[in-house]
């Protein structure tokens, strides 16, 4: 995982796009919001390929103009979260089957479906969709992983 503190200028998300382009790493999710008041951003990509490549492109992207910090992290150096909604046909599944096994939420329904909203782990919600069955899913949309480095206490 890459996380980037970017400040909020056109063409930024290019040249870091551009940067795991060039290190030929592949983008398997990808979350981008302003923070500190809109002046800056914070930018999480999960991609996969080889850590000493991750490595570089966070040591590449410090030298790259608009770029505040780069960091890379391990799965259990984060507190991560995704989202997803998912339609889901209720002629073949009832609502109650849906919410049985998940702490999913209905956030729309039709009279042929609903659509569930699922926070968790990208594994989680796999899990999820999983249990649903390919024939039960007819649609479905996901954030990408938002994360923060979990707090190193110090003694």
């Amino acid at each position: 995982m890459l996380s980037t503190l970017v400040e909020n200028k056109p063409g930024t998300l290019f040249r870091v796009i551009h940067m795991v382009r060039l290190m030929r790493l592949n983008i398997e999710g990808l979350t981008l919001g302003v923070t500190n008041g809109g002046a800056d951003c914070r930018m999480t990509m999960t991609l996969s390929g080889d850590d000493k490549a991750v490595e570089h492109v966070a040591k590449q992207l410090m030298k790259v103009i608009d770029i505040l910090e780069a960091h890379t992290y391990g799965p259990e150096e984060v507190t991560a979260r995704e989202l997803a909604l998912v339609r889901i046909n209720t002629d073949k599944i009832s609502v109650a089957e849906i919410q049985r096994n998940t702490s999913c939420r209905i956030v729309d329904s039709s009279k042929h479906s609903v659509v569930a909203e699922v926070v968790g782990s990208a594994k989680q919600i796999d899990e999820f969709v999983n249990r649903l069955g390919e024939s039960n899913v007819l649609d479905i949309a996901r954030t990408g992983v938002a994360a923060l480095p979990k707090e190193v206490v110090s003694r």
